[in-house]
């Protein structure tokens, strides 16, 4: 009797778990379904407010900037190459998930020099290109370098064609998105 009183509670119990698996499964459907919903409608939202930072085709603002070992970089230094400008900050929970796809973008991507400008201290940037093994430039933020290129926010990306012009520009949190941004726009 107790025998059969067990399996009883055991059907019981299986039942009441895939319940719980229906239900679950339920809302994580109704979760993406809302989540398409928002997204659609914060669509117009987004195209009302018209571009951001600087307009493709405009000529690049000059800067001079201390990298992390303390030498001056020009954006001029790299007249002749494709420049993925990136601007970081070290407070950025964004732009920390994109610093790997970074870093992956500028191993895979040799003819598109990848240079970060990072809102952060000397020092702060030094660990941030040691932790991430970066291998391109990072340069210590300036607020007149984001004013002039009118950063809308991080992580922001220019793609700067080999005569100094913004060809493409905008957030990416990706590594698709960061290839499509430059792939978009090769000369």
């Amino acid at each position: 009797m107790s025998e059969n009183r067990t399996q009883v509670l055991l059907l019981m119990l299986m039942g009441v778990v895939i319940l719980l698996m229906v239900a679950i499964v339920g809302l994580f459907i109704r979760m993406n379904q809302l989540q398409r919903e928002v997204l659609a409608a914060l669509q117009p939202l987004q195209a009302m407010r018209g571009p951001q930072g600087l307009e493709i085709g405009t000529e690049t603002p000059a800067f001079t900037l201390p990298d992390t070992r303390g030498q001056m970089i020009s954006l001029g230094d790299f007249v002749g190459q494709r420049v993925l400008l990136v601007f970081s900050s070290i407070q950025c929970s964004a732009c920390a998930e994109v610093w790997p796809y970074l870093k992956a973008f500028s191993e895979r991507e040799g003819e598109v020099q990848v240079v970060m400008i990072s809102r952060g201290t000397t020092d702060e940037n030094r660990q941030l290109v040691e932790e991430q093994g970066f291998g391109f430039p990072v340069l210590t933020w300036q607020d007149t370098v984001a004013r002039e290129y009118q950063v809308p926010g991080t992580p922001f990306f220019y793609v700067i064609d080999r005569e100094g012009v913004i060809v493409n520009a905008g957030f990416a949190g990706t590594l698709e998105q960061l290839e499509a941004l430059a792939g978009d726009s090769k000369d």
